[in-house]
């Protein structure tokens, strides 16, 4: 059997993921992962948040303190430049928090 068409393993788990529709519900565990991993000040999110997701361009979190959750509500804007400054792209268009 002779191979018409190789592809390199990028090429080909691109491929996977298009084919599979997963690009969505990896760019949410990205998302998701990148919430918990940065840090504000002395605060890492992923300590103080119970619940997160993210649909439709809103990242919606559910905060463990109430404390750390009104000192976050006046840094949202910075938070979401920076969350898609990682992501090289605008796919974060609102932060809630609750």
């Amino acid at each position: 059997m002779k191979r018409e068409k190789t592809k390199s393993i990028g090429e080909a788990i691109s491929a996977y993921v298009q084919e599979s529709n997963l690009g969505e519900g990896l760019m949410q565990a990205r998302i998701c992962g990148m919430w918990d991993a940065l840090t504000i000040g002395q605060l890492r999110l992923g300590e103080y948040t119970s619940r997160r997701t993210f649909r439709a361009g809103v990242l919606s979190c559910k905060m463990k303190s109430s404390v750390v959750r009104a000192h976050l509500q006046f840094q949202l804007e910075d938070i979401r430049t920076q969350l898609n400054k990682q992501l090289g792209s605008d796919y974060i268009q609102q932060i809630i928090l609750s």
